[in-house]
This record gives C-alpha cells, sequence and structure tokens, in this order.
C-alpha cells in the first residue's frame, strides 16, 4: 500500500479526525500555558498581560526559552500517535512509513544533506559578507546543544506526521488526489507559520517560501512512500538554525555559534532557496532512490 493511502487502514470516520484535532489544539495550549506558568512561578511580580516574547527570554534566557517552545510539540507528537493507535486503531509505524520498518539511514542521509548544503551556504555568506560574528560561549552552547539535540526533534517529527502524514492522508482519503492532498496540507503547513517573528520582519511574501516547502516535503513523502527523508530534512534545517547560526528577528533567537546581523533581505535568497536548493535536493534523492513512476504518482 502507498504512504499516502495510510489513512484506509483502521477506523476513519469524520469524528475519529475531528476527536484528533481537538486533542491535538488541546496538547499545543497545554504546552504553551506551561512557559507562562514557569515564568509566574519564577517572577510572581510579572504580569502576564505585559509579558512579551523578548520580556520572557529576558527572564528566564533564550535556551531555557527554546526549550519550552517545543515542549507543546513533544506532547501533541504523543498525544497523536496514542491517538492513532487507540482511536483509529492503525498501526503506529503506519503514521511514519509504508516499509516494514523505519528506515533511520533514509533519515540521517537527508539530514547530513541538508546540513551539509547549509554549512557550504553559511561558509560562502561569511566570505561575502561581512555581518556574521562568531559569539561561542561553551558555558551557553552546550545547555543550548543538549536541549536542541533532544528537544528540536520532536518538535520537527511533530510537525511532519501532522502535516504530511496525519492531515495528508486524511485529505486523500476524503478528496481521492495525491496531488490536492499534498498542495493543501503544503499550504496549511505554510499558514501555521503566519505568527512567526520574521513575517512581521522580511515581509508577509516570505510565507511563499513556508508554503513551498511544505509542498515539496508532501511530494518527497508522496515519491518515497515515508516521513524518512522529510523528517530528516525538517529536524536539520531548525537543529541548524537553533546551533549554528543565528539572528535577532526569526523566530528560534539562540546562543548559537554565529550571530547574522545582515538586515533582512529582499526575497533573492528566498528565490535561491526555492528554484535552486529545493530542485537540487528533490533530484539527490530521485537519483539516490531510484523513484520511479512519479507522474502517475502525482496524478493517482
Amino acid at each position: 500500500m502507498e504512504f499516502i493511502d495510510n489513512a484506509s487502514i483502521g477506523k476513519n470516520s469524520f469524528l475519529t479526525y475531528l476527536t484528533g484535532a481537538a486533542l491535538i489544539i488541546g496538547l499545543f495550549f497545554l504546552g504553551n500555558s506551561l512557559l507562562f506558568f514557569d515564568v509566574i512561578s519564577g517572577f510572581p511580580n510579572e504580569q502576564i498581560e505585559n509579558l512579551s516574547e523578548n520580556r520572557i527570554v529576558g527572564l528566564i534566557g533564550k535556551t531555557r526559552f527554546l526549550f519550552w517552545l517545543t515542549v507543546p510539540f513533544a506532547l501533541v507528537l504523543g498525544g497523536i500517535l496514542i491517538h492513532v493507535r487507540k482511536v483509529h486503531q492503525r498501526p503506529i509505524l503506519s503514521i511514519f512509513t509504508s516499509r516494514t520498518q523505519l528506515d533511520w539511514k533514509r533519515v540521517l542521509f537527508s539530514f547530513l544533506l541538508l546540513f551539509g548544503i547549509l554549512s557550504v551556504s553559511l561558509w560562502i555568506q561569511s566570505w561575502i559578507m561581512l555581518d556574521m560574528n562568531f559569539q561561542f560561549d561553551f558555558n551557553k552552547f552546550f545547555p543550548l546543544l543538549l536541549i536542541a539535540l533532544l528537544m528540536i526533534p520532536l518538535q520537527t517529527t511533530c510537525e511532519e506526521i501532522l502535516f504530511r502524514s496525519y492531515l495528508m492522508q486524511g485529505l486523500k482519503l476524503r478528496l481521492k488526489s495525491n496531488k490536492f492532498a499534498v498542495i493543501i496540507s503544503g499550504i496549511m503547513f505554510g499558514a501555521i507559520h503566519v505568527g512567526n517573528p520574521e513575517i512581521q520582519v522580511i515581509g508577509y511574501h516570505i510565507l511563499i517560501y513556508y508554503f513551498a516547502v511544505g509542498i515539496f516535503l508532501g511530494i518527497v513523502a508522496l515519491f518515497d512512500n515515508g516521513l524518512e527523508l522529510s523528517i530528516g530534512y525538517h529536524a536539520a534545517n531548525n537543529i541548524f538554525g537553533a546551533i549554528v547560526v543565528t539572528n535577532d528577528w526569526q523566530a528560534f533567537q539562540t546562543d548559537a555559534m554565529f550571530l547574522d546581523t545582515t538586515p533582512p533581505g529582499n526575497g533573492i535568497d528566498i528565490l535561491i532557496g526555492i528554484l535552486v536548493v529545493l530542485p537540487t535536493i528533490f533530484f539527490i534523492y530521485h537519483k539516490k532512490y531510484n523513484w520511479h513512476s512519479l507522474k502517475e504518482k502525482w496524478n493517482a
């Protein structure tokens, strides 16, 4: 069975998805509330209505804030896996892949591929631009590294399961179309980033990049019959942005090794990502894993 058709396994009524959506929203709000509980417990004189993101970071520190940012995703990840097993009565593996077991070599390859591309891009950028400052501080970096390696894979895997599996498979079940399931889930993935701080700095046109990445990862999951490559890609992207290079306007503001003080660009880097990087990675995946019948899968 194709990965995108795995929703047909077990129970898949509208009610099972409605309760799944309620569980996801509830756990996400619960996870977010834990951040404010931590702040109020440690700083009882603070008023919740005055707690901006910058104020919270100033109170508890960047690494602790990163931890609380990822906690809701960890809760949702655990909740949705239990929901799939107990309510949908599907094997948990079916939400990850159509293979007989999770292919960790695929995850690792995809992770190293994107991490390598991002590293080369950073090296080139450091030569072209002078606004890349090395700020490595072991006492700050080591806790960041532990939190990033522990929590960010949970956050990114949660998003992959929600958008490239649970949602995409459910859409295919209802719409009977692979392409529409991929496109709609990709657009919804981009839409959840509308509240990210970089949107306010760069502009709403950056959402085009998020839409493109969402659709790209959906296509990868469709053609590769599993989430392994998407999981590796997403984890590499977010971990790199947390521990290697940061700036003062993105979602992850951390004590990374490098601080990029370059003003937000005009979108050229977004076009390069969409028109060069994503097609290159797709070509590498395609050749390495010998994807075939792509037209048939897309139009199914």
